[in-house]
């Protein structure tokens, strides 16, 4: 088999959230990349923060798991000294203290979502450094490259949750078809 590390290559990932007329779909591909090759086919990228809010996790995988951790055991301290579930735009801010705090030995993009009863569902993207932008969707990850386009022409405001699943879906779905690897590049089976 001709191994022809000189290819060009994107196995990466796509995470997606969006909102809709009642709160938020969130998604996101299950490979994982080790460099030329998937080395897992089925993780888990959407991590629970909390009962109402969840992490869309890319890059590193260290990096965003120890994130989400740490977010998942302040948030849980929130609950039991206020006696309510954090909102959404309190968890994503910590996430952004967290990845901000540590901009230089981080590398990860994550997306925060979630429903609250003050503000109903929320879409926070925390791109790679720290920044915290809240946006009715966001995308992210090395996909993201391919759906810019596509979301500006597919998403639209007061979706049904049923509209927002199947634009999630097939959002995925294309991020995916077009990161296939390239054909006769050496993959091992797992």
């Amino acid at each position: 088999m001709d191994l022809n590390l000189d290819a060009p290559h994107s196995m990466g990932t796509t995470i997606i959230g969006v909102t809709y007329n009642g709160g938020v779909v969130l998604g996101a591909d299950s490979r994982t990349s080790t460099g030329m090759y998937v080395a897992n086919r089925a993780s888990d990228k959407i991590t629970q923060l909390t009962d109402n809010v969840y992490v869309c996790r890319s890059g590193s995988a260290a990096d965003s798991q120890v994130v989400s951790d740490y977010a998942r055991y302040f948030l849980h301290q929130h609950t039991i000294q206020l006696g309510q579930p954090a909102t959404v735009k309190v968890s994503a801010n910590l996430i952004r203290m967290l990845a901000y705090n540590n901009k230089n030995m981080l590398q990860t993009g994550l997306i925060v979502g979630g429903w609250d009863k003050y503000e109903g569902g929320k879409i926070y993207g925390i791109p790679l450094g720290g920044t915290v932008v809240e946006q009715p969707f966001a995308i992210g990850g090395s996909g993201s490259s391919y759906l810019y386009g596509f979301f500006d022409q597919a998403w639209k405001e007061n979706m049904t949750k049923e509209e927002a699943e199947q634009l999630v879906v097939k959002a995925v779905s294309l991020a995916i078809a077009v990161m296939e690897p390239v054909e006769g590049l050496y993959e091992p089976s797992l």
